[in-house]
């Protein structure tokens, strides 16, 4: 009996580094392809709809730099109230130890 070098358990480890290795091309080819439309896409789009970008991109800066005013005018009025309420409460309190 000739022995068979494939029927001896070498079928599979060589099988499966041919498979992957095929798998391997295949999926890198199909990923770059995917990549290279999906990125060309977003590029064309970007690059056609740059000025809307630009504008939306300044009115949110804009609107950004609104609210951190009306923050920080909101707190000052809230501090104000706070020192006022504070300073009356404190006097009050003296009055009341004097008598």
């Amino acid at each position: 009996v000739v022995p068979a070098l494939f029927t001896f358990g070498l079928s599979i480890p060589i099988g499966a580094a041919v498979g992957s290795g095929v798998g391997l091309a295949l999926g890198a080819t199909a990923g770059g392809t995917a990549g290279l439309i999906g990125g060309g896409a977003a590029g064309y789009t970007a690059y056609t709809k740059r000025e809307d970008i630009a504008g939306f991109a300044a009115k949110t800066r804009a609107k950004a730099v609104e609210l951190r005013q009306t923050g920080k005018d909101k707190v000052s009025e809230y501090m104000a109230f706070g020192k006022a309420k504070a300073s009356a409460a404190y006097a009050a309190a003296n009055t009341h130890v004097a008598a």
